[in-house]
């Protein structure tokens, strides 16, 4: 069955991977921790991880309404405990997803009706997986992948699910929440002062301007933006700890670093009153909006509802396009050359042409579709002007653009085939970043959320009850398709009937139709002739 019929797959391959687990075996019980297996074998880490780190222990029935309520987008369920093994994994089982139920108090009917399915249960065998940092089994594979030595397919394999949805559950996808409140504090208190900053008079010194209602607004609108930054400091603060500046140095943590910069160099430029009126607050505060408004997708890339990360998509794009748009860069700047000289005599006439910068603005117009050639030719080389002009919007805007598009469509198909598979990477990523800001006070004081072992409770999709959508219509056209055949075959049978005679018949009635056809092409000549 298509992965479009799967509602709660992650990835096209995830069935394969958890159904590859084996089941439980005399000796199976034996575990490991993430440290051991490093020191020990880091030549087979994934390895392990694919073949020995997870095992099925059950299957059982158990209400619908239990189960998939509970997934809603994940594809499985994590519970923690102190032991590798469950001596009961149905009774366990039950009993966590009875516990959540009975807090619902779901009325009868209120699911349409209700009916068993089969769900499998699964042991994690990494013994503190779901630590935190370097201890547990997410940080040495993220930092594994920065380094190229692995893949993301890496996040799909079934223990390190596991991982990523228990911290995801537990703790992550809320401790998010609180940051994404921040940030929009940030965004809406920046928006609010680039409105209020608008019209304030830059000639006016803090005490003077704090005496207004506007200025007051302007200085807490500035302030609280800062209030609104001040986690994101300290979470960027303990990643560059954890991971060192290289491993740090990604294109999130880049753009990150960028929007700290500006807005502490806008909140000194106007509460210390520093060259306002050279223009450099406005040039920061403008490219300030941008840069917020694209690091606002660092949220949305780990909600499915939500998921489409333009930084992240146009990083991938970029691998792939990044010589031809060289390419492309070298034919303007060549271009641009030829023009600029040519119109050498012609500096005053066509002002568009005096400078090199002014050339290459006037080539970059014509490829947005704003083309003015008619003065071309009212120049010292009118044909050499007007055949470059002519050549440059054919080669680039016709041919070569289209190429990039082209080029585009393609990776970005590419891209958009490991959405789920990038989707954990994100997941991944974010948990690391909490895990590596949360003190270790807090990991102390509540041990809960980093058990010592996990268990995985994963309702196969192709067993559940559903719709094929994609062949619903096909099977229509199928039976009318076969109808239609079944009543040509009942006609055939009818000719069949009659035999000779349906046969004599029927060329009785051609002939006739060919005699009249005769008759009215003799008719028509004699018309022509009279």
């Amino acid at each position: 069955m298509d992965e479009e019929n799967h509602p709660l797959l992650v990835h096209a391959g995830e069935d394969e991977l958890w159904d590859a687990v084996e089941e439980g075996v005399p000796g199976a019980d034996r575990t490991f921790t993430v440290k051991r297996l490093l020191e020990e074998h880091p030549t087979e880490v994934l390895r392990t991880l694919q073949k020995r780190s997870v095992r099925r222990v059950a299957e059982f029935l158990v209400e619908d309404h239990l189960v998939l309520g509970r997934l809603g987008d994940d594809s499985i369920l994590t519970m923690g405990s102190d032991s590798p093994t469950l001596d009961n994994p149905e009774e366990a089982w039950l009993r966590f997803l009875g516990a959540s139920a009975s807090k619902k108090k779901q009325k009868k009917g209120q699911h349409g009706w209700s009916s068993t399915i089969p769900v499998l249960a699964y042991s994690i065998r990494v013994e503190n997986a779901a630590a935190p940092d370097q201890d547990g089994l997410l940080q040495p594979l993220l930092k594994r992948w920065q380094g190229a030595g692995c893949g993301m397919d890496v996040f799909a394999l079934p223990a390190v699910q596991a991982v990523i949805d228990w911290k995801w559950t537990s703790y992550c996808h809320n401790l998010l929440l609180v940051e994404l409140a921040f940030f929009m504090l940030w965004l809406c208190s920046f928006a609010v002062f680039t409105v209020l900053f608008q019209d304030e008079d830059t000639s006016l010194s803090l005490r003077e301007l704090v005496q207004t209602a506007r200025g007051r607004g302007t200085v807490a609108a500035d302030v609280l933006a800062l209030v609104g930054m001040a986690p994101f400091l300290a979470i960027e603060g303990a990643t560059l700890a954890h991971y060192g500046p290289r491993g740090w140095a990604s294109l999130w943590n880049l753009l990150d670093l960028t929007t700290y910069g500006l807005q502490a160099y806008i909140t000194f430029l106007h509460l210390g009153r520093v060259t306002l009126k050279a223009g450099w607050l406005s040039v920061a505060a403008a490219l300030q909006c941008i840069l917020l408004l694209f690091r606002l997708q660092y949220f949305s890339r780990v909600f499915k509802s939500t998921r489409f990360s333009f930084v992240d998509d146009l990083k991938e794009v970029m691998h792939d396009v990044k010589y031809y748009l060289v390419f492309l860069l070298l034919v303007v700047a060549g271009w641009g050359l030829a023009l600029h000289i040519l119109f050498r005599e012609d500096q005053e006439e066509h002002k568009e042409f005096s400078t090199y910068p002014l050339t290459l603005l006037t080539m970059v117009t014509w490829l947005d579709g704003d083309v003015e050639l008619d003065g071309l030719h009212k120049s010292h080389n009118p044909v050499t002007a007007s055949l470059l002009g002519v050549g440059f919007v054919f080669v680039m805007g016709v041919v070569l653009m289209n190429l990039l598009i082209g080029i585009l469509t393609a990776s970005l198909e590419r891209v958009t085939d490991n959405e789920g598979l990038r989707m954990l990477l994100s997941k991944a990523q974010v948990i690391d970043e909490i895990d590596s800001t949360l003190p270790r006070f807090v990991e102390n004081k509540y041990p809960h959320l980093y058990p010592k072992y996990l268990h995985v409770l994963r309702v196969d999709p192709g067993r559940l009850d559903h719709v094929e959508v994609a062949s619903v219509w096909g099977k229509e056209e199928e039976n009318e398709a076969g109808t239609e055949n079944m009543e040509a075959g009942e006609d055939g049978e009818e000719g069949k009937d009659k035999g000779p005679q349906g046969l004599e018949q029927k060329v009785d009635d051609l002939k006739k139709e060919i005699q009249e056809l005769k008759d009215l092409i003799m008719s028509m000549q004699h018309t022509a002739t009279a």
